[in-house]
C-alpha cells in the first residue's frame, strides 16, 4: 500500500463505527472524509499536501465537484481499499480520481472529483505551475466516468409544495482546519435532509453529486449577525425519484447544489 508504480495511491482501512449509519452501511459523508485525507497522503510524497502549501504560500486545496457513485456498503469491521490518482492535466482545475474496493479487488464504489488551488490571502484561484506542483504520470488507468455538464436541476423544482426545509447554524465541529466548513460536513446535511423513511427503510444512496458553490468561512462566520448564520437546506424530489438538495443563506446565495440517488 502507499505509492504505486502506476502513479496510484492506495491504502487498506478497516471500517470503524464511526464510518457506518443505523444499518450499519458505509455513510457517503464517511467515505468523504476517507478520500480526501487518502489524497492529501499522496501529496504527501509529492511535497504538495494541504500542509505544505499553507506554510510555504498560504494556499489550500477547494473541492469544487465530486460526483461517487456506490455498488455496495461494507460494514463496521469490513476492510477495504481506497484508490486515488490524479489527471496528468494540470490546470487552474485539478481532477482526481478514487475507487473504494474490497481486499480481493473487486469495485464497490468510484468517484472523480474536481478541484482548485485557492491563495487565502489574496482570494483568488491560482495555478499549480506556479508552486511548482507535480504530480506522478499515471498509467493504464481509465477514468471510472465523467461529471456530466450543464445544471444540475432547474431551480423551479424548489417552487413546488412538497419541498421540504430544514436551518442549520455552523458550529464548531462543522469547521475543519482550513477554517471553513468542512466537504464532508455538507455531505452530512444532504443525508440529513432526505426523508425520514429513507434510511428506516434499509434504503442506501447509490449516488451523490455536490457542487460546492460558495463557502462558509469561519473568520466571515463570527462576524455575522445571528440572523445570517442561519442556513436553509431544502430539499425536493424529481420526476426520476432523486432527491434535488440544495442550501440557501440568508442573503439567497446557494451554498451547495447537490442530487442523490
Amino acid at each position: 500500500m502507499g505509492q504505486n508504480n502506476d502513479g496510484t495511491y492506495t491504502k487498506r482501512i478497516q471500517l470503524l463505527a464511526r464510518d457506518v449509519d443505523l444499518n450499519n452501511k458505509l455513510k457517503m459523508s464517511a467515505i468523504f472524509s476517507l478520500t480526501q485525507d487518502i489524497a492529501n497522503d499522496q501529496c504527501v510524497e509529492f511535497g504538495c499536501a494541504r500542509q505544505d502549501l499553507m506554510e510555504k504560500y498560504n494556499v489550500c486545496y477547494i473541492l469544487s465537484r465530486i460526483r461517487f457513485e456506490m455498488t455496495a456498503h461494507p460494514s463496521a469491521g469490513e476492510e477495504i481499499v481506497i484508490r486515488t490518482w490524479p489527471n496528468k492535466n494540470m490546470k487552474a482545475i485539478l481532477t482526481r480520481y478514487f475507487t473504494v474496493e474490497s481486499i480481493d479487488g473487486k469495485i464497490l464504489g468510484s468517484a472523480v472529483s474536481q478541484w482548485a488551488l485557492f491563495n487565502i490571502e489574496k482570494r483568488t484561484v491560482v495555478r499549480p505551475s506556479e508552486y511548482g506542483i507535480v504530480f506522478p504520470e499515471v498509467v493504464s488507468r481509465e477514468e471510472p466516468y465523467s461529471l456530466p455538464k450543464g445544471a444540475m436541476y432547474s431551480p423551479d423544482i424548489f417552487e413546488s409544495e412538497k419541498v421540504t426545509s430544514s436551518s442549520r447554524i455552523p458550529s464548531y465541529n462543522d469547521f475543519d482546519y482550513n477554517r471553513h466548513v468542512n466537504n464532508a460536513k455538507y455531505v452530512e446535511w444532504a443525508e440529513d435532509a432526505l426523508p425520514g423513511e429513507f434510511f428506516a427503510q434499509g434504503k442506501q444512496i447509490s449516488s451523490i453529486d455536490i457542487k460546492y458553490k460558495h463557502e462558509i468561512a469561519l473568520d466571515e462566520f463570527v462576524k455575522m449577525p445571528d440572523e445570517e448564520r442561519v442556513v436553509k437546506i431544502e430539499c425536493a424530489q424529481d420526476e426520476e425519484g432523486s432527491y434535488c438538495i440544495r442550501s440557501v443563506f440568508a442573503d439567497g446565495k446557494e451554498g451547495i447544489q447537490c442530487i442523490i440517488k
